[in-house]
């Protein structure tokens, strides 16, 4: 069975002051709840939060949404390990466990470091995006080759299966044609 993780905040409490007071002092998010049932006739839900698990369980149950925290597991003879598994009640922890996918509002999904890096810092903060401005600031007239050459020896730096560390001799075979340029399939920036 498929174990889901939701944040609390901002997916299910709409957590519209953010932390504030560390009350949990809003309602629920416009459709949260309805999807949280539906949820759990499919898979496992553990509610993922950085508050204290009990308030949130108490919030959920309040709402008609089967909830307890490891603590009230425990309490009853049922420990909670590693995993998760039952439909039939929401585990509220703080920890993170195995799951299928996590539901966040504040995700970055993880493909490739540059990747992340591009969504999550400012473009003249990533490689390609320092690349561009170092070619912008050397030359406002970069030809267009030229810079397409660039952006072929930054994607298969950042495609490459050694983590992107590559040799002199193996950028000066990108730029005298010697090494294909990019990798089948790889898109250009």
């Amino acid at each position: 069975m498929p174990t889901i993780c939701v944040d609390f905040d901002g997916v299910i409490h709409a957590y519209t002051k953010g932390w504030y007071d560390g009350t949990i002092y809003d309602e629920p998010i416009p459709g949260a709840l309805d999807g949280l049932r539906t949820l759990m006739q499919h898979a496992a839900a553990v509610i993922h939060t950085t508050r204290d698990a009990e308030p949130v369980a108490g919030w959920l149950r309040a709402r008609n949404i089967p909830a307890h925290t490891e603590r009230e597991m425990a309490a009853d003879g049922e420990a909670v390990g590693t995993f998760w598994n039952r439909r039939d009640i929401a585990l509220v922890t703080n920890r993170k466990l195995p799951a299928v996918a996590y539901l966040d509002d504040r995700a970055v999904r993880f493909t490739t470091w540059d990747q992340a890096l591009a969504e999550l810092l400012p473009a003249e903060d990533t490689p390609l995006g320092r690349l561009r401005a170092a070619a912008a600031k050397a030359n406002a007239g970069v030809p267009p080759l030229a810079m397409q050459v660039l952006r072929d020896i930054y994607q298969y730096l950042a495609h490459s299966d050694d983590d992107g560390v590559r040799t002199r001799e193996t950028v000066l075979g990108l730029i005298d044609g010697t090494i294909p340029a990019a990798p089948e399939g790889a898109d250009h920036a």
